[in-house]
């Protein structure tokens, strides 16, 4: 479902002159929560992300590709980044970045460390002493460190 929405909102989203940066889909009580990343070179103002939820809610609505009683949120990445994919975390090689994960991995939940390589399929992040290759459907939440 996620690709579904990406590629059906993304044509909207740059057709009205932004960048969509991502896409995550949750779960909010019993309703399907889209959080929509949208980024410009001028920055992101709550205009920008009130414009862009009106056009993608009225398209989600008359496309019916997920329950309409679905939550839709429109946000910028933020000052701290949210990252999602592969080229985001390339994009911020030897930063910090905090990751919350969704089960553990090597007995940890939460990693904090500098962005050390990138593949397709994980992220390899070093904590001053070990390295954790963390894959992407591992990650629940991923933000630069700042």
């Amino acid at each position: 479902m996620k690709n579904e929405i990406s590629e059906l909102v993304k044509p909207i989203v740059t057709s009205m002159g932004y960048e969509m940066w991502g896409i995550n889909i949750g779960q909010q009580n019993n309703s399907i929560k889209i959080t929509l990343y949208i980024d410009s070179k001028a920055g992101i103002k709550i205009d920008d992300c009130e414009k862009v939820s009106y056009q993608v809610s009225h398209l989600l609505d008359s496309e019916e590709l997920c329950d309409p009683d679905y939550i839709l949120e429109v946000s910028s990445p933020g000052f701290d980044r949210v990252l999602i994919t592969e080229e985001h975390f390339g994009k911020y090689l030897n930063k910090g970045v905090k990751i919350k994960l969704k089960w553990l991995v090597n007995s940890r939940k939460n990693i904090k460390g500098t962005i050390k390589s990138v593949t397709s399929d994980y992220v390899v992040v070093c904590d001053n002493k070990d390295n954790y290759e963390i894959k992407y459907d591992s990650i629940d939440s991923a933000r630069l460190k700042i």
